[in-house]
């Protein structure tokens, strides 16, 4: 299927310049034979970019990358002492997490590093002392982001090692999400106190936790949990005429949060590697109004729908990714086409993203401040979750 989206891309990246050519070959020779060599550069620039992708060269360069921040010890440092930056470290776990657990599957060679790097984030997740937060039940309502990637890292732990040690842990915070869900009045829980909006983006990562809970233990929680949240997004979510939800509402079914291109770009990730049946809608609105491409050979997504203007709180609709930056979005789209194997959408976003790379190599992150760097190891997470994907 992917050599199928490379014709499809081909076709119309260089085709049209072939179709040119073939009808000016008689009256203008010259300048047919110009614009067919055109076509030809094209071809093999695009063909260059798939065989950069399918050979795994790009998969292996974004291990590398990864793997190297993972081991530095600045940022280990830097994440164990610095509290304001601790979402975005447990979400670059979770997404490295399932990164380094989709590598070791496809190359035996990287499962030592992945156990070590996994037994490192588990520690660090689990650890009483850093987050009061596992003797405070009570507050797990209100602490769903927490719990939801605390239970990734906890899953991939657990399958990478077959160490049973978090094993009754993980239970509990599975069951506590999959009753919490499905008894909320609104079908969502809270991702931290004092947060200002539910918001599905975070609900549906849970469900993906959940999904990996059945997977190991061959239950149903996210089958169960997963279709009454659907059933609420399609009775009370839906942002104006679109099938897609805002990024934030209120107990009142009113819209806090305007959606944006990286809060529905993570609600389309999660809601696919949940298995959700409602993630079609998703994708397909989604694909319509966010998603931009050029001649169909590059693609990208827009941070906001085409016609409406950047929201003053674009953090806050994606909190704790911030808007704009490293292409968070563009990572997070390739990722949910990878799951949904909607090649033509997948070349399109790796196109545009390796181009970026050519510019913007993926080491410059390196030279950067630490809170930067593990921004930026987010994305390379993602990007590698995305390319790893069987």
């Amino acid at each position: 299927m992917s050599f199928l989206a490379l014709l499809i891309i081909l076709l119309f990246g260089a085709g049209l310049f072939w179709l040119i050519a073939y009808l000016l070959r008689r009256r203008m020779q010259r300048v047919a034979i110009v614009i067919a060599s055109i076509g030809t550069l094209i071809a093999l620039f695009l063909l260059a970019l798939w065989l950069v992708e399918i050979s795994g060269w790009q998969r292996e360069g974004l291990y590398k990358q990864l793997s190297y921040g993972l081991e530095q010890e600045d940022i280990i440092d830097f994440i164990e002492y610095q509290d304001d930056i601790q979402e975005t470290s447990m979400l670059m776990m979770s997404m490295s997490g399932t990164a380094l657990t989709q590598m070791a599957a496809l190359n035996s060679e990287h499962q030592d590093f992945a156990e070590e790097q996994l037994t490192w984030m588990v520690g660090y997740l689990t650890n009483e002392a850093r987050f009061p937060v596992w003797r405070e039940k009570r507050g797990w309502s209100q602490q769903l982001f927490f719990l939801t990637h605390a239970a990734i890292v906890m899953a991939h732990y657990q399958s990478a090692t077959a160490d049973t040690l978090h094993d009754d842990r993980w239970k509990q915070v599975v069951t506590f999400l999959h009753s919490g869900i499905r008894r909320s009045q609104y079908k969502h829980l809270a991702s931290r106190p004092h947060d200002s909006a539910l918001r599905p983006a975070d609900n549906a990562a849970a469900l993906y936790a959940l999904k990996l809970y059945d997977d190991y233990h061959g239950t149903d929680y996210a089958l169960r949990a997963g279709e009454d949240w659907s059933n609420y997004i399609r009775k009370e979510l839906q942002y104006e005429d679109t099938k897609l939800p805002c990024a934030g509402f209120t107990v009142t079914n009113r819209c806090r949060l305007s959606p944006v291109g990286g809060s529905l770009a993570m609600l389309n990730a999660y809601s696919e590697a949940a298995d959700l049946p409602i993630s079609r809608d998703f994708w397909r609105e989604f694909r319509y109004y966010y998603k931009e491409s050029f001649v169909n050979v590059f693609g990208w997504v827009n941070v906001m729908a085409r016609g409406e203007d950047l929201p003053d709180f674009c953090e806050a609709s994606m909190k704790p990714l911030l808007c704009e930056h490293y292409q968070y979005e563009t990572s997070l789209a390739q990722y949910a086409a990878a799951q949904r194997k909607d090649w033509i959408t997948y070349y399109q976003l790796n196109n545009s993203m390796l181009m970026t790379d050519f510019f913007r190599p993926p080491n410059r992150l390196w030279q950067k401040p630490p809170q930067e760097k593990v921004r930026g190891m987010v994305n390379l997470a993602i990007r590698l979750a995305a390319v790893t994907k069987p």
